[in-house]
């Protein structure tokens, strides 16, 4: 199908161009002089009138002239979406002398002195209203070619006000003095019963839809070739009628329809046919409009017992799943599974919890197509208490230092115990929890402790909760080092490292001299422990070697002394 001969609507973009296209060259900048037109907005009716008028459903164009003055009357139709922003009017074979336009509106001419051009800014003829515009010339018989264009700058309209052919019909009718005889356009021949004698094009119809893929309710806009001049069509959506429309005198169709709003997706055929059985149609793609859900997740309730089921809920895309992942307050994953969301765009999830699980905060995170979104909850104790009990670790070695901490009640005491792989008991302290809950206690796993399963058993008045952790073989290394690797006499050596915590710590500086100083120190909870050593002003210039014992392990580093 070619549309080669159609003139498509533009963008604002190219409205110059479009305007080059039809040598109109004008300057939208030129102060034009008011000039007062007598009688041109309102032609008493006592005067002989002479008029001419073109509709094509969306746009009417009614021209009434008396001696050298005409009026331009254009009329929006209700039926229409747009507003008119912009007539164009040129006069054939003549001068336009002077004009006048309805207040909000101005004028701008052209350098050739036929055409003019009526612009608005902030008075546009919106559906359902209409404007005047007046126009002397030196032509008693006026033929106005004429441009209408909306806010965007696309055409809404266009043909020709013949006067002339009003008179002509007027004189061939004997009609009275008011002389209307529109309906004919271009002066083409009439029949025997008074209608306009249409030419048969010499093109096949064809239509064009712009764009060819829309949404349900989108406007689009209609082009056409090939139909009777001046003729109604009908446009059909999938065989039924949704709008009436007329064609150009020139048998084109430059035009906008609106897609119903009920339309399911998929592809759609628009037919165009004409009062003489010319018909086209066209396929067009209707996209259905994508439904936008927030990705949301939240829990029923703020907190659970152990025992209940938590349910959880969110919104996510239709018809893609989401990953559900729950963690418990020591980070462990206690549920991992890829939920489906429905197509209202809703997800639920439902994880139980045991009697002896975690207490304490946790965590439930939400993900899809590369979104995450949280939230929190609480498992409290069977009898509803809020206490909870972490490890810092699962897994410590023989020597390492085991940190338990936790939330109870505020300012109540918590009696903290560690029970050994064979049930007796290796641990044991009490502690008050702060002004928020919060407690911790350390205790250190020996070199010889036994290997295997602890149990951390907290108690709270009557209520107790337990966490287990595991002791595995392995000697915890031991470090050494000074604060910085030259020093001069006088100045002070600090000496830190880690090992095994709760430890001897046995230090030997080798001098130069092969002379020894040596120190002891203990280790912390942590397993840290420092020493401190002052360079004698009588100290000797080079390499001292510092060596760090625990048990059978050793650890060496040295530095510089200079003067």
């Amino acid at each position: 199908m070619s549309l080669g001969r159609l003139h498509i609507t533009r963008d604002k973009k190219d409205n110059l161009l479009y305007f080059s296209k039809m040598g109109l060259r004008y300057s939208r900048y030129l102060t034009i002089a008011t000039i007062a037109l007598v009688a041109t907005t309102v032609l008493p009716l006592s005067y002989a009138q002479l008029s001419d008028e073109f509709s094509n459903g969306l746009i009417k164009i009614t021209a009434k002239s008396w001696k050298t003055i005409t009026v331009v009357k254009v009329e929006n139709s209700r039926d229409n979406v747009y507003n008119v922003k912009l007539v164009w009017l040129t006069l054939q074979n003549g001068v336009i002398q002077s004009y006048k336009a309805q207040s909000g509106w101005n004028a701008e001419t052209a350098a050739n002195p036929n055409t003019i051009q009526f612009r608005t800014d902030d008075s546009p003829i919106m559906p359902g209203e209409s404007t005047r515009f007046g126009i002397k010339s030196d032509q008693a018989s006026p033929i106005f070619k004429w441009i209408v264009l909306d806010e965007d700058g696309d055409e809404l309209g266009s043909g020709t006000l013949d006067v002339s052919k009003a008179i002509q019909r007027q004189e061939e009718s004997g009609s009275g003095s008011d002389g209307r005889a529109g309906g004919t356009q271009n002066g083409k021949p009439e029949t025997t019963d008074g209608k306009p004698q249409q030419p048969v094009p010499s093109i096949k119809p064809a239509i064009a839809i712009i764009p060819d893929t829309v949404r349900p309710g989108f406007v689009v806009r209609l082009a056409g070739e090939g139909f009777t001049p001046d003729s109604k069509i009908t446009i059909l959506f999938d065989g039924k009628p949704i709008i009436k429309l007329s064609t150009a005198s020139d048998g084109t169709i430059r035009d906008r329809i609106v897609i119903p709003k009920d339309v399911v997706g998929g592809s759609h055929q628009i037919s165009v046919s004409d009062d003489a059985g010319r018909a086209a149609n066209i396929s067009i793609t209707v996209k259905q409009e994508e439904r936008v859900v927030a990705l949301t997740v939240k829990t029923q309730q703020a907190s659970y017992k152990q025992g209940e089921l938590v349910q959880i809920t969110g919104t996510g895309k239709a018809g893609a799943a989401v990953q559900v992942t729950v963690t418990n307050p020591a980070g462990i994953t206690t549920f991992s599974s890829a939920v489906p969301v429905d197509k209202e765009g809703k997800f639920s999830a439902f994880v139980p919890l045991s009697e002896d699980v975690t207490t304490g905060d946790y965590e439930v995170a939400v993900l899809q197509e590369g979104k995450t979104v949280k939230a929190t909850f609480k498992v409290l104790t069977i009898s509803g208490f809020e206490i909870s009990l972490t490890t810092d670790k699962f897994e410590y070695k023989q020597g390492e230092s085991v940190k338990i901490s936790g939330k109870a009640s505020p300012n109540k005491d918590v009696n903290v115990k560690v029970l050994g792989p064979d049930g007796s008991e290796v641990f044991a302290n009490t502690v008050k929890a702060d002004n928020s809950g919060n407690y911790e206690v350390s205790m250190v796993v020996s070199g010889t402790s036994a290997l295997g399963k602890y149990a951390a058993v907290v108690r709270v008045g009557d209520e107790e909760i337990a966490i287990t952790f595991s002791v595995v073989r392995g000697s915890v290394a031991l470090t050494i080092q000074t604060d910085k690797e030259e020093y001069k006499d006088g100045e002070l050596v600090r000496i830190s490292g880690k090992g095994k915590a709760n430890d001897k710590v046995s230090i030997t500086i080798q001098m130069p001299d092969q002379t020894s100083i040596k120190m002891t120190t203990n280790s912390k909870e942590d397993g840290s422990y420092s020493a401190l050593w002052l360079v004698p002003t009588t100290a000797k210039n080079g390499q001292y070697h510092l060596i760090a014992q625990q048990g059978e392990t050793i650890s060496e580093t040295i530095f510089v002394v200079f003067s």
